[in-house]
């Protein structure tokens, strides 16, 4: 199993240390091949709102020194992982950065048909409150990306690291951790690709109807629909 991790701060503290303890259990499930990358070092840029990806393709960013491996590692991957912790209530400003430059792949743009097999599993952590803020805006762009399944876990740790927090907190933490794991990974190599959201399944209806409209010889877009098919077959 190939899993790519999107690690939304460099920070080795909470967020990480529950990361470690999630790829050691999958690996005890069995094989796994991890790729990880760190926000912001693997991501330094913002997306500069060019446009460039949505009208001449995601090749032509500016940032596509980065952009390029990392989408070659999410879209190579069995499955996904994102991890961040709250900064503000809200999702680390790496993360969000990140995020940002991957807009094309929006269904209502040009979803990567690999995309409807994957699962993806979002983890967060905080000292006291801002996971839901959290894994909603990382959840977000994974619908509209239409993958097939998200799972996620959040933890409110009520101190500052790990070392220092509650031995009964942290022994239900690594309990809940380990369990969220073992199904993701059965989940994995299940191979089994559930019926698509119903938002996934409104949403592609909604884009199909709007890009018909588009001038084909002008739309990105509405060429990458035609090529693949998607006019005339589901992806689901």
């Amino acid at each position: 199993m190939k899993v790519t991790i999107i690690n939304g701060s460099p920070r080795k503290g909470n967020t990480y240390t529950l990361t470690q303890l999630f790829k050691q259990e999958m690996e005890a499930c069995g094989e796994v091949t991890f790729t990880e990358f760190y926000l912001p070092q693997d991501m330094p840029k913002f997306c500069t709102g060019c446009m460039a990806c949505f009208y001449t393709g995601e090749q032509f960013c500016p940032h596509a020194e980065y952009t390029m491996p990392i989408l070659t590692a999410l879209l190579d991957a069995d499955a996904i992982i994102f991890t961040s912790p709250v900064y503000v209530l809200q999702t680390t400003g790496a993360m969000k950065a990140f995020l940002d430059h991957y807009g094309f792949m929006f269904m209502i743009h040009r979803p990567n048909l690999s995309m409807f097999n994957k699962k993806a599993f979002v983890l967060s952590t905080t000292i006291g409150a801002g996971t839901k803020a959290v894994i909603k805006t990382i959840t977000t762009s994974l619908q509209y990306w239409g993958v097939n399944r998200i799972y996620s876990s959040s933890f409110a740790m009520r101190a500052g690291d790990w070392q220092t927090s509650n031995p009964k907190r942290k022994a239900n933490f690594e309990s809940r951790l380990k369990k969220s794991a073992r199904k993701f990974y059965n989940e994995v190599t299940s191979g089994k690709k559930h019926t698509p959201y119903l938002f996934t399944r409104m949403m592609f209806a909604i884009s199909r109807k709007m890009i018909k409209g588009y001038d084909e010889k002008t739309s990105l877009d509405k060429q990458y629909w035609i090529e693949k098919n998607l006019f005339n077959e589901s992806p689901f």
